[in-house]
C-alpha cells in the first residue's frame, strides 16, 4: 500500500512539473533582467556558449564591458541580454580564455570559447544542488571532466580512480567490483548488503553492487565527495558519493565516432550522435560504447580468462518547453559477456608456476563466465520559477540480471564450481526545491523515496571423490564422526583374551590396528596422483578393512567375534556397545561419494526508504560563509533465506547453505529511523577556500540468514563522525591549482566478519571500533598554455581500535582495513604542441603507485599485494579545420607490463584454497577518432 500510494504522489508531483511554465509567467516575470542604460539606445541580444566541440557549456558569465549589469548561460548555453549599441559583452568560465563579442546582426550569437590550460584545476560541479566551482565547495570534492578522461583514455571506473585521491575502485569483473573511499570498502554483492558509498547517475541510485558497473562513454564529468555525504547523496553515502553526469542533447547537430584496436586483440568503438528534431523545443543524443578483448590469460582447460566484452547503449532526449522549462528522458542499457575470472590457487601442487598472472588450468574451461544485463530509465524535469526559485523532479527506474560461473578453488580439481545469479529493480523519485538569493543564502529542500527488491542465487557444485581426499574440512570432520566407534573396536581388542589370545596375539593385534589408523586417516591426501586430481570413489571401508585384517591374523570374521563377545566372563554391558558400535561402523564404511554433489542457497532482500532532507549555506559576512545541512530517513528492511540442498550422506548436514524445510523462504524485517548531518564552516580569500567541516555518516542496518535458517543475524546501523580540515584553490594567476586536505574518522557498531575455520562461514560482528586519520593533496601546475603538470597524494592510517564498544580485545586489533594502501599518488604531464592553427600534437604520460595492500581485514601476509606502480600514456595528432575535427593516436595501460594482484582469498577460502586474481596486463593500441 506504501509503494502504490508513494507512486501516486511521484506522478503527481511530475505532471504538476509538466505544466507549461506561461501559466506562471505573470506570476514570477521573466527571468533577465535588462541593463539599464538610461539615454542609451540597447539592442536585444540572443545567443549560445559552446567549446571548440560544439557542446554548450552552461553557467558561462556575461558582463557589460564597464558596467555592472549581465547575466549567465542556461543549462544549454543560451542567453538573452540588453546591450547598448555600442557595447561589448565579455564572456568568462572556468577552465576557458576569456573571450569579448560585439553585438551583430545575427539572429543566433554563437560564442566558442577555447579551454585554458591553466585554469583545468577548477571544474563546475552540482555537488550541492548547484552550479558552482569546485573550489567553492566546503568538502573534499574531485571532479574528472569526459574531456580528460577522453585525453586520458580511460573508459572503466577502476582506471579513474587512480587520478583521484583516497579512491581505489576494485574490478574482479563488472559483477563484482569493491568501492573503496579512504580506507573503507563498499563490495557486498548479497541482495540483503548495504553500501557505504553511494554511486550515482543523474542523481539516480545505482549503488547495488552487482548494477553498478557502468562504461564511462559520451559524460559531462563525475564528481566523487569523499567524507560522509548522507545529507548531499542519501542513506548509503556513509563514506562518500560517486555521482557520474551524462550528456544531455544540445540544440544543435554534433557527433563523435571513435574507433581503436590493441593488444589482446582489443577492439572499440564508441561516439554519439546529437540531433535537433525540433529547433529550439526538442532535441535527442544517441551514444554508444563496444570494448571487447581477450583474456589476459590462458585458461589450460580451454578458453581464456579475465577478457571484457562489453556494449553499452543510451538514448538522451530533451524537450525545452519554454524558457523556464526543461524536460529530460535518458533510456540506457548495457550488456557484459565477459570470459569468466581467473580465480587461480597457488597451491604447488597443482601448478608448476603458480603465479596468478601464468596460465590456468580450472577444469570448467569454457563454462566459466560473466553476462550481466543492467539498464535503465531517467527522467529530469527542471523548472526555474524565478531567478531565486527552482523546482526539480528526478525519477528513476533500473533493473538488472546477472549470472556469473567461476571455479572457486583455483585448480585442476573439480573441488568448488559455483554459479551466482541475480536480479533486482528498483525505483526512486525525489523532489527538491532549490532557492539562491544570490546574495545571503543559497539551498534546498526536498523529499525522496526509494524501493529496491533484489534476490541472489548461489549454486555450488563439487565432485566429491575429488573433495574429499583434497579439503581436510570433510575428511577430518568424517574422521571426528568416525573415531567414537572406532574407540569401541580398541575396547574390544583389549578383552580378547577371554577368547584364548595370548597378550602377544592382542599386542600384534594392535600394531596391525595401527597400521590401519594411518591408512584410513593420513595427516593428508596427496593432490595429485599420476599427473590427475587424487580421486576416491568411497570412503574408507573401515568394517571390511578390520574383517580382512581379522581373517588374515584370526581366521575369524569380524561378525563371527561380535557373537562371541556376550560370552567373554565381565563383558556384561558392555558387550552390547561395543556391538552396537561396530554395527554404526558399518553404516560409516565405503560411502559411495557423489561425483555431482549440489548445494544451493538464495538470499532475498526488499528495502523502501522514505527521506527528508535540508541543506543550506548562509554568507555570515564577506567571504566567510556557513553551510548546514540535516537528513531523516525512515527505512523498512525485509530479508529472506531459502534453500533446498540434500545433504550428502557424507556428514548428514551442508557444507555451505543449509536447508530450509521444503524449500520454504524463512524471513525477517525490522523498521530504522535515522539522521545524518554535517556542519562546514568556510572562508574565500580571492579563489582559495579554507574550510572545516563536521559531519555524521550512517551505513544502513543489515538483516540477514548467514546461510542457515537458524542463524539470523540483525546487525545495528553503522556510525561514523568525520572531522575535515583543508584548503583548495588557484594561485600563480591561476597557472597552479591546488587541493590539500587532512581528516579524521571515528565508527562506532563497524560493520565487519571474521572466518570461522571450523564452521567454514564467515560470522558478522557489529559491536566493532575503527578509526582512521589521512592526509590527500592534489596539484596541477600550468607553467604555458601547452604544458601542464598533475598528480595527486594520499596517506591512509585506517585501523581497527584495539578495543569493541564492550571494551573487549577485537581479534583485529590494530590492523589495517582492507584493500587500502597507506600510500598512493599518481602523477602526469599533459603536453600539447601547435603545429598551425589546426593542427598540434599530444603526449600525455602517467604514472600511478599503490602501497602494499592487504585483501582481507585478517592481514594475513599470503593475503597481500606489495607496492606495484603502473605507468600509461596517449599520444598522437589532433586536426580541427572548420566544422570538422580528426585526431589519430597511441595509447598504453600498463606499459612496461607489471606484474601485480587485486584481490585474493575469495570464495575458495571457505575450503582451504585460497585464491588469486591477477591485474590487468600491458596493452598498446591505436585510436582514430573524427567529430563534428
Amino acid at each position: 500500500m506504501l509503494k502504490k500510494n508513494v507512486l501516486k504522489v511521484c506522478m503527481f508531483g511530475a505532471l504538476v512539473l509538466a505544466v507549461p511554465a506561461q501559466t506562471f509567467a505573470g506570476v514570477y516575470g521573466s527571468p533577465l533582467q535588462p541593463v539599464e542604460e538610461s539615454n542609451v539606445a540597447v539592442v536585444p541580444v540572443k545567443g549560445k556558449v559552446v567549446n571548440e566541440k560544439g557542446e554548450a557549456l552552461p553557467g558561462v558569465n556575461i558582463l557589460v564591458k564597464g558596467g555592472s549589469k549581465g547575466t549567465i548561460t542556461d543549462v544549454d548555453g543560451n542567453f538573452t541580454i540588453q546591450l547598448p549599441a555600442a557595447g561589448r559583452l565579455v564572456f568568462s568560465y572556468i577552465g576557458y580564455l576569456s573571450t569579448e563579442r560585439n553585438a551583430t546582426d545575427e539572429a543566433i550569437l554563437t560564442v566558442v570559447m577555447r579551454e585554458d590550460a591553466q585554469t583545468l584545476g577548477e571544474v563546475v560541479v552540482t555537488t550541492q544542488k548547484r552550479s558552482q566551482s569546485s573550489i567553492e565547495v566546503p568538502t573534499a570534492i574531485s571532479a574528472v571532466t569526459g574531456n580528460l578522461l577522453k585525453k586520458l583514455n580511460m573508459q572503466q571506473m577502476d582506471q579513474m580512480a587512480d587520478f583521484i585521491p583516497g579512491v581505489q575502485i576494485q574490478l574482479q569483473s563488472p559483477n563484482n567490483p569493491g568501492y573503496v573511499i579512504r580506507g573503507v570498502t563498499s563490495d557486498g554483492g548479497e541482495s540483503y548488503a548495504q553500501p557505504r558509498v553511494s554511486l550515482f547517475q543523474d542523481g539516480v541510485s545505482i549503488s547495488r553492487s552487482r548494477a553498478s558497473v557502468v562504461e564511462l562513454f559520451d559524460l559531462e564529468r563525475v564528481e566523487v565527495v569523499k567524507g560522509p555525504q548522507g545529507t548531499l547523496f542519501g542513506r548509503g553515502a556513509e563514506i562518500g558519493g560517486i555521482h557520474v553526469i551524462r550528456n544531455k542533447p544540445v540544440d544543435y547537430t554534433t557527433g563523435e565516432l571513435v574507433l581503436g584496436y590493441g593488444s589482446y586483440n582489443q577492439k572499440l568503438a564508441n561516439g554519439f550522435l546529437n540531433t535537433p528534431i525540433m529547433n529550439g523545443k526538442l532535441a535527442n543524443r544517441f551514444a554508444f560504447s563496444y570494448d571487447q578483448r581477450d583474456g589476459f590469460i590462458k585458461n589450460e582447460a580451454g578458453g581464456r580468462l579475465n577478457g571484457k566484452n562489453a556494449l553499452a547503449f543510451r538514448n538522451s532526449t530533451r524537450l525545452w518547453a519554454n524558457d523556464r522549462t526543461t524536460y529530460d528522458l535518458v533510456l540506457d542499457y548495457q550488456y557484459d559477456n565477459y570470459p569468466g575470472t581467473s580465480f587461480k590457487s597457488d597451491k604447488s601442487e597443482y601448478y608448476a608456476n603458480p603465479d596468478p598472472n601464468a596460465p590456468a588450468n580450472l577444469e570448467q574451461g569454457k563454462n566459466l563466465y560473466i553476462k550481466r544485463h543492467v539498464g535503465g530509465a531517467t527522467f529530469l524535469a527542471d523548472y526555474d520559477m524565478d531567478d531565486d526559485w527552482k523546482l526539480s523532479s528526478i525519477t528513476g527506474f533500473r533493473a538488472f540480471k546477472s549470472d556469473e560461473s567461476f571455479d572457486a578453488d583455483g585448480t585442476p580439481a573439480a573441488l568448488l564450481w559455483c554459479s551466482e545469479k541475480e536480479k533486482g529493480t528498483q525505483f526512486s523519485q525525489e523532489f527538491r526545491l532549490n532557492y539562491d538569493n544570490k546574495s545571503w543564502f543559497s539551498g534546498f529542500a526536498g523529499a525522496s523515496y526509494f524501493f529496491e527488491h533484489s534476490s541472489q542465487e548461489v549454486i555450488v557444485r563439487t565432485d566429491l571423490q575429488q573433495l574429499f581426499p583434497a579439503y581436510s574440512g570433510v575428511y577430518k570432520t568424517f574422521e571426528a564422526a568416525a573415531k567414537p566407534q572406532l574407540q569401541q573396536f580398541e575396547q574390544m581388542l583389549d578383552v580378547m583374551g577371554g577368547l584364548g589370545l595370548s597378550p602377544e596375539q592382542i599386542a600384534g593385534l594392535k600394531a596391525g590396528y595401527g597400521q590401519l589408523m594411518s591408512q584410513w586417516f593420513p595427516a593428508s591426501y596427496p593432490a595429485m596422483t599420476n599427473g590427475s586430481p587424487t580421486t576416491m570413489t568411497a570412503t574408507p571401508d573401515f568394517y571390511g578393512d578390520i574383517d580382512k585384517f581379522l581373517q588374515a591374523n584370526l581366521g575369524m570374521s569380524l561378525d563371527m567375534i561380535k557373537q562371541l563377545l556376550p560370552s567373554v566372563p565381565g563383558m556384561g554391558e558392555q558387550a552390547g556397545a561395543i556391538i552396537t558400535a561396530l554395527d554404526q561402523l558399518k553404516g560409516s564404511s565405503a560411502i559411495p561419494l557423489d561425483k555431482n554433489y549440489i548445494e544451493n542457497g538464495t538470499n532475498y532482500g526488499t528495502n523502501q526508504a522514505a527521506e527528508l532532507f535540508i541543506d543550506g549555506t548562509f554568507k555570515l559576512v564577506k567571504d566567510l560563509s556557513l553551510t548546514v545541512g540535516l537528513r531523516g530517513t525512515y527505512e523498512h528492511q525485509y530479508s529472506a533465506y531459502s534453500s533446498t540442498t540434500a545433504p550428502s550422506a557424507l556428514l548428514g548436514r551442508a557444507m555451505l547453505y543449509s536447508p530450509t524445510e521444503n524449500g520454504a523462504r524463512v524471513s525477517a524485517s525490522d523498521d530504522y529511523f535515522s539522521w545524518v548531518g554535517r556542519v562546514a564552516l568556510n572562508y574565500m580569500l580571492k579563489r582559495n577556500n579554507f574550510y572545516l567541516s563536521v559531519s555524521r555518516g550512517r551505513r544502513p542496518g543489515v538483516i540477514f540468514y548467514n546461510n542457515d535458517p537458524k542463524d539470523l543475524s540483525v546487525l545495528k546501523p553503522e556510525i561514523i563522525y568525520s572531522y575535515e580540515a583543508g584548503v583548495k584553490g588557484v594561485l600563480l594567476d591561476s597557472r597552479l591549482s591546488y587541493d590539500l586536505c587532512a581528516y579524521y574518522y571515528d565508527w562506532s557498531h563497524f560493520q565487519t566478519t571474521r572466518f570461522d575455520v571450523e564452521n567454514t562461514k564467515y560470522i558478522a560482528d557489529d559491536a566493532g571500533k575503527a578509526h582512521s586519520f589521512g592526509v590527500e593533496a592534489g596539484l596541477r601546475y600550468a607553467p604555458c598554455r601547452y604544458f601542464n603538470i598533475f598528480g595527486n597524494y594520499s596517506y591512509i592510517d585506517g585501523k581497527f581500535n584495539d578495543k569493541d564498544e564492550n571494551g573487549v580485545e577485537q581479534e583485529y586489533a590494530g590492523n589495517r582495513f582492507r584493500l587500502t594502501p597507506s600510500n598512493s599518488f599518481s602523477l602526469g604531464i599533459d603536453v600539447n604542441v601547435p603545429m598551425s592553427r589546426s593542427a598540434e600534437l599530444y603526449f600525455c604520460p602517467t604514472y600511478s603507485y599503490k602501497s602494499k595492500v592487504f585483501f582481507e581485514d585478517s592481514n594475513e601476509p599470503e593475503l597481500t599485494q606489495d607496492g606495484y606502480g603502473l605507468a600509461n600514456f596517449t599520444a598522437g595528432l589532433r586536426l580541427h579545420p572548420k566544422d570538422v575535427y580528426y585526431e589519430i593516436g597511441l595509447f598504453g595501460k600498463n606499459v612496461f607490463d607489471t606484474k601485480y594482484i587485486i584481490d585474493a582469498g575469495n570464495s575458495g577460502r571457505a575450503i582451504g584454497y585460497p585464491t588469486y586474481v591477477g591485474g590487468s596486463r600491458s596493452v598498446i593500441g591505436v585510436q582514430l577518432k573524427i567529430g563534428f
